[in-house]
C-alpha cells in the first residue's frame, strides 16, 4: 500500500493576521502588497493542499483562487464585532 505524500498548509496575508498559524505547523508567508500576494500564490509548490487567506489577500488574488489547479483556499472572517442577535419580537428571534 502506497503512502500519500505529505501535503502542506500555507497562510498568506499581513503578518499581524497570519503569524499565529505557525503555532499549528502552518507555513506562514507575510504578503503586504497585492503584487506580493499574487507572487506568493503563483510560486506555491505542488505540495500545498490548503491555503489560508486574509480577506485582503483573497481580494488581491481575485479569480486566481478558482483555477482548477489551485489549492483549496479558505478566507479568514473579517475582524470586528459580531452582528448582534435580534431581540424579542424582532425577526429571527423565534419568539
Amino acid at each position: 500500500m502506497a503512502v500519500a505524500a505529505s501535503h502542506q498548509v500555507v497562510a498568506i496575508g499581513s503578518e499581524a493576521e497570519v503569524a499565529g498559524f505557525v503555532l499549528a505547523g502552518v507555513r506562514v508567508v507575510s504578503a503586504a502588497t497585492a503584487s506580493g500576494t499574487r507572487q506568493t500564490w503563483d510560486e506555491l509548490p505542488a505540495e500545498v493542499a490548503v491555503v489560508v487567506l486574509t480577506p485582503q489577500a483573497a481580494a488581491d488574488l481575485g479569480d486566481a483562487r478558482w483555477s482548477p489547479r489551485a489549492p483549496l483556499s479558505v478566507v479568514l472572517p473579517t475582524s470586528g464585532p459580531p452582528d448582534p442577535l435580534p431581540g424579542p419580537g424582532e425577526e429571527g428571534a423565534g419568539g
